[in-house]
């Protein structure tokens, strides 16, 4: 795991660290497609390849959107 930490889009924004496993479930689908592709941007600088995205079951809202960014 890379110890990196990324601030996202917003000031306020909560820190996570860079790993190759991203987990969307506390997230709203409005946020999803700017902090994925902010997330996969920092992976790739990172020399991060192959990253899990976990976007859980549900109404299958959070899945479209992050078919939308992978496209």
């Amino acid at each position: 795991m890379n110890k990196e930490r990324i601030n996202w889009y917003d000031p306020g924004a909560v820190e996570m660290p860079l790993d190759d496993v991203v987990d969307l479930h506390f997230f709203q689908p409005k946020e999803v497609a700017p902090l994925l592709e902010e997330y996969l941007h920092a992976c790739r600088q990172a020399g991060m390849y192959s990253v899990r995205i976990i976007h859980g079951k549900g109404t299958g809202v959070l899945k479209e959107r992050v078919r939308n960014v992978l496209e």
